[in-house]
């Protein structure tokens, strides 16, 4: 009880005794404590299948648990003992039990003397450390207690006031400040030669850093009241201008190519040249960038990744932050030449380290990075981006960007005049190179060259004179050649193909340079605006942040300048067109109309054109007056010098654009002409492709750029080719030889064509050609195309009717009439039959036969003929007609072909996204704002594009020129018939046939008709092709058959002598036929043999071959039997009488008898 009672006490006692603080403290701990334990008993009842262990009995911890149940009340800390001993003392139910009491009491002593034996050595060994611990403690105490009086008395003596120590300290600061003034002083004296050094390694962003804060330095107060100091400053004030001219230089030098490092980003006109190449800068870049374009970066663009796209994305993705801080206080705190040194050297370092973030993001190798290190230049916009970012720090970015805009067009007309010279040079050494390599190769053009062979595998073409004479071996030898080549020379060639070599030399070398000039003031654009967008910018100019470089107004001198340059090479002043590099009124404006009223935009005169020396001349004495007036009255006004002043002015004014305007004009390589504009079309479109790629959306520029194109080509360049165009069809089809066949022509087909077919097509195969070349106004050149189709169409058709035409020999003044055979060629029932004649011989899978079309169309020509007979007057005049037909056939069907072959482009619907086919007004269209892009490759085939409206035009062309073809070719095989006809019926009808002799001959109308068949069968076998050759003879032996046997009723009278000379005329015809016709089933006139032999036969042998076998019918029977009795069947039944056998009327009735037996027997 009493050491309960005093365990109790004792607890008290130290509890009453602790302060606020470790009461505060002990609370914080034990809600630690209890924050901790509540944490693990959280985690040992989320832990699966685990529960807590409870004590072993005997332990201290399951004596303590006991006691914490049983006698809780020992352990609260107001415990009162007397009230435990009481209870204990008490036997009633109300009272303790004393044993328990005793048990647990004895527990508690083993447990505590179990752990006392157990700790015991730990429990001596820290005694020692409890006895050190508290020593130190007091010593710490004590040290404590005598710092504390060390502090308290610092304070007292510090609390005083020393007049010797203010006096020291204003003295120290007074030193300090001088020695800072000198360091400084030390410092801008050797800053000259630190930018002397800056600027000659083209470290020019450094040097203006260093400028600045040098000049912000030098221009303090404390600076500007040290008066050796004003040279200094202005040394630097000039070396601030010095800097900005440079930067100045540097730009317009990078901008405008003038530095070497410039010329990896153009590139010279290389031969057979069709778009800008990828240059070598570019090339490598794409070879080692790995920063993909985003289709929402600024730069984005649908063509292949350059340069400039990867520059502009580096550009756009680095923090717009300025690379060197002005007030970087290593500078502002220099104060010795060391310290410059110090401070260049880190602003060396933070140079590279910039230059390193820049081509870091730029995806370049280290090599290239340390290539920049070394030479700044070697990357053109990295370059010009430090020089803006130099010139921002000086605060010059404004002015210096109005510089650029001002010398612009100066600067583009330099570079044209360059670029001219560059060329001018080459142009001189290509032509001396080819009049070494090729001396004659001039003199194999001649002036009358009509047309040329287009060679697929070089841009050159293949000069030959009007027949192809050079290579007329060709298509005799090996395959033919290929139509789509042939292009006319008056209208390609009217200039020299040199002369087409210089000017794509000169645009595509110009445009490569431009295009470079175009990027460089595209990375002005972006870095100006992106330096204008900080917000700690200050210019001195005032300009807005956003209007410091507006790249839209900028360019329009450079678009003034192509404009101009065009124009000076596509107008021709003598083509009586008022052209724009004569701003000046001409004589002949004013003489054109009658009331003339001066264009007030054309000056009077110009004062370039001023002779200098004349002029120098006529005002020296005036010169000379004026500058001794100056000299007595303002002396010092007039320097010396050792040009004139008159001189002087005339040559500013000569060169001044302000006074020249925009249209001045540069020295032309070669004569200007209309039809340079096929030339300049790809490369001047090519290069507005390229303006809208580079560019910043939004900008109009190319757009209005290509209207100079649009407006040229329908006000300047359509009428002149209409013009040239209809001279040159008028020219070939009004020669004589118009319509002469082109021997030569055998290299573009098997049979020769007239010239007048090859030149047209030439001409449209140029005007073809062109308009793959020419996207503007290109219905106006399909309607050009189709009017000189139409226009040659009425003059085959011409041509046809002349032929065909007959006149009276006798009197020239009648009427022409058409031949026969024009005539029933154009009835509706022998155009079908000769079609489908015509397609069974072409297709030789057909199941018709020929045989039965052929008599079909004898029988409707039969039916056409009647009565009468074909005289000569009906058939065409002259078989040289014929051939003139045949070949005018041939060369008809061939164009017809290669119009077709002309209309072989793609027939889909025309979308609004492909301009190329659309055939609008102009070819800029709202749904593609910029020039269509051009690719023409060189296997491409010749087509003709054309709106649906043209296309139906065309296709009835077409067809209209297949019917004049096919109403050639009938008409010659209906007249070669007729011809058969009219010699047959005259060799019947006034054939002598009743002769005393045999003759040895055929009769002179056989001769005749053999002799004009084998000139028809020689001029078709040149100008017809084979299966048009076998259509105008297929069916002739038969019909030459059927007209033998049914005319012999116009034979008068015969005898044996006279069917041998009938026999002789058949077998003529048939060897005749063997040699020129190849029909489908060779006739060998085996039923006009029978028939005439029958007249060899007695009448009643006659009737016995009638009575066994019919071959012929009655009429052809009973003229035999009437010519064997004597009787003339041309007098029909008046000749009975004449009869010279008697039996004649019992023949002919029993001839008819025969016939009622045969017709009763048909009907059976």
């Amino acid at each position: 009880m009493s050491a309960f009672q005093s365990a109790i006490a004792r607890r008290r006692g130290k509890a009453a005794g602790d302060d606020y603080a470790d009461a505060e403290y002990e609370r914080e701990k034990q809600r630690e404590i209890d924050i901790q334990m509540d944490r693990q008993k959280r985690i040992r009842d989320k832990v699966p299948g685990r529960r807590p262990a409870k004590p072993r009995a005997g332990d201290i911890d399951a004596i303590l648990d006991e006691i914490k149940d049983e006698w809780e009340v020992v352990t609260n800390p107001d415990f009162n003992s007397v009230d435990l001993a009481l209870q204990l003392l008490d036997d009633s139910s109300l009272g303790k039990d004393m044993r328990s009491f005793r048990q647990t009491k004895q527990m508690l002593s083993k447990a505590l003397k179990g752990s006392v034996d157990k700790h015991y050595q730990a429990f001596a060994a820290s005694l020692p450390h409890h006895t050190a611990l508290m020593s130190r403690l007091q010593a710490i105490q004590t040290q404590i207690g005598e710092a504390r009086t060390a502090l308290q008395e610092s304070k007292e003596n510090l609390g005083g006031k020393r007049g010797d120590l203010v006096q020291l300290r204003t003295r120290t600061q007074t030193l300090e400040e001088m020695l800072r003034i000198l360091d400084q002083i030390e410092y801008l004296r050797s800053v000259p030669d630190v930018l002397e050094s800056l600027i000659s390694e083209k470290r020019l962003l450094q040097a203006a850093v260093l400028l600045v804060r040098s000049l912000k330095l030098i221009n303090k107060q404390d600076m500007i009241d040290i008066g050796a100091l004003s040279d200094l400053r202005s040394d630097l004030a000039t070396q601030e201008t010095l800097i900005r001219d440079i930067l100045v230089d540097e730009l317009h030098s990078h901008l405008y190519l003038r530095s070497l490092w410039c010329d990896a980003r153009w590139a010279a006109y290389v031969p057979n040249q069709q778009s800008f190449p990828v240059l070598e800068s570019e090339e490598d870049h794409m070879a080692t960038s790995n920063i993909p374009s985003s289709p929402d970066s600024p730069s984005h663009s649908s063509s292949k990744a350059k340069r400039l796209n990867q520059y502009l994305d580096a550009l756009h993705v680095r923090p717009n932050e300025a690379p060197l801080e002005v007030d970087e206080q290593n500078y502002r705190n220099s104060a010795s030449a060391s310290g410059l040194q110090a401070a260049s050297s880190i602003v060396s370092l933070a140079s590279r380290s910039s230059l390193t973030n820049i081509m870091g993001t730029s995806s370049v190798t280290n090599a290239a990075a340390l290539s920049l290190i070394r030479d700044p230049e070697a990357d053109s916009f990295t370059y010009i981006e430090t020089l803006l970012e130099s010139l921002a720090v000086l605060g010059k970015l404004g002015h210096t960007l109005d510089i650029v805009s001002q010398k612009l067009p100066q600067e583009i007309y330099a570079l044209v005049e360059t670029t001219i010279d560059e060329v001018a040079e080459r142009a001189e050494y290509g032509r001396r190179t080819s009049i070494i390599g090729s001396p004659v190769s001039s003199s194999n053009i001649g002036r009358d060259s009509v047309y040329f062979l287009a060679d697929s595998t070089s841009m050159a073409p293949n000069l030959v004179g009007s027949s192809f004479a050079a290579s007329a071996s060709v298509g005799e030898r090996g395959a033919l050649l290929p139509a789509s080549s042939l292009r006319l020379a008056a209208l390609e060639m009217s200039t020299k193909h040199m002369d087409q070599e210089i000017l794509r030399d000169l645009f595509w070398t110009l445009y490569s340079k431009l295009d470079a000039v175009a990027q460089g003031l595209r990375v002005v654009y972006e870095v100006s605006n992106r330096i204008g967008s900080r917000r700690d910018f200050k210019d001195s100019s005032g300009t807005k942040p956003g209007s410091l470089f507006p790249l839209a107004e900028i360019w329009d001198p450079v678009q003034a300048e192509i404009r101009t340059l065009l124009n000076d090479y596509i107008t021709d002043e003598e083509q009586g067109v008022v052209s724009g590099r004569n701003p000046i009124s001409s004589i002949n404006e004013v003489l054109r109309s009658g009331r003339y009223f001066r264009d007030k935009s054309k000056p009077v005169f110009r004062f370039a054109d001023t002779d200098i020396k004349l002029s120098t001349k006529v005002l020296k004495s005036q010169e000379d007056e004026l500058i001794k007036v100056l000299k007595d009255t303002v002396p010092g006004l007039v320097q010396g010098s050792s040009e004139s002043a008159v001189q002087a002015t005339l040559s500013a004014v000569g060169s001044d654009d302000r006074l020249l305007g925009p249209g001045q004009h540069h020295r032309m390589l070669i004569h200007a002409d209309a039809f340079h504009v096929s030339v300049l079309f790809q490369p001047t479109l090519a290069f507005m492709e390229r303006l809208s790629e580079i560019l910043p959306s939004g900008h109009e520029t190319s757009r209005a750029s290509s209207l100079l194109l649009d407006e040229f080509v329908l006000n300047v360049y359509l009428p002149q080719l209409e013009d040239k165009v209809s001279d040159i069809f008028h020219h070939a089809v009004t020669s004589p030889d118009a319509f002469q066949p082109d021997s030569t022509s055998k290299q573009l087909s098997p049979q020769p064509l007239v010239k007048v077919v090859v030149h047209l097509l030439a001409l449209i195969n140029s005007l073809c050609a062109m308009l793959r070349t020419t996207p503007f106004h290109r219905e106006s050149y399909a309607r050009l195309i189709l009017t000189v189709i139409v226009q040659f169409y009425q003059r085959c058709s011409d041509r046809f009717q002349n032929l065909v035409s007959l006149k009276i020999a006798d009197d020239p003044e009648s009427t022409s009439r058409i031949a026969l055979a024009a005539q029933w060629v154009q009835r509706s029932e022998v155009i079908a039959c000769l079609s489908e004649l015509c397609n069974v011989i072409i297709d030789e899978k057909s199941t018709v036969p020929a045989i039965q079309l052929c008599r079909q169309e004898s029988h409707l020509e039969g039916q056409l003929l009647g009565d009468r007979t074909v005289s000569k007057d009906e058939i065409i005049a002259s078989t040289r007609n014929l051939s003139a037909l045949a070949s005018l056939y041939h060369s008809v069907a061939w164009f017809a072909a290669e119009l077709d072959r002309l209309k072989a482009a793609p027939a889909t619907a025309l979308s609004p996204t492909t301009p190329m086919r659309l055939e609008p007004v102009s070819v800029m269209t709202p749904w593609s704002p910029y020039m269509p892009s051009i690719r023409i490759g060189l296997d491409e085939p010749l087509a003709l594009p054309l709106s649906a409206a043209m296309a139906l035009r065309f296709q009835a062309l077409h067809k209209t020129y297949e019917q004049l073809s096919e109403s050639i070719l009938q008409t010659i095989r209906v007249d070669i018939r007729c011809r058969v006809m009219h010699h047959l019926d005259l060799a019947l009808r006034h054939g002598n046939y009743r002769i005393d002799v045999e003759a040895s001959e055929p009769d002179p109308h056989v001769v005749d008709l053999n002799a004009e068949l084998a000139t028809c069968d020689e001029f078709a076998s040149v100008f017809l092709p084979a299966k048009e050759r076998r259509f105008v003879f297929e069916g002739l032996s038969h019909l030459m058959q059927s007209l033998l046997v049914s005319n012999a009723k116009y034979i008068r009278a015969a005898n044996a002598n006279g069917v041998k000379k009938m026999m002789r005329n058949i077998l003529a015809l048939q060897q005749n036929i063997k040699t020129i016709a190849l029909e489908t089933r060779h006739v060998e006139f085996e039923r006009a043999r029978n028939y005439y032999s029958l007249f060899l036969l007695s009448p009643a042998q006659l009737l016995d071959t009638v009575r066994s076998k019919q071959e012929f019918t009655f009429d052809e029977y009973k003229i035999i039997l009437d010519l064997q009795c004597g009787v003339d069947p041309t007098l029909g039944e008046k000749a009975s009488n004449q009869a010279t056998d008697r039996s004649y009327s019992m023949y002919v009735i029993e001839l008819h008898g025969l016939e009622l037996e045969n017709s009763a027997g048909d009907v059976e």
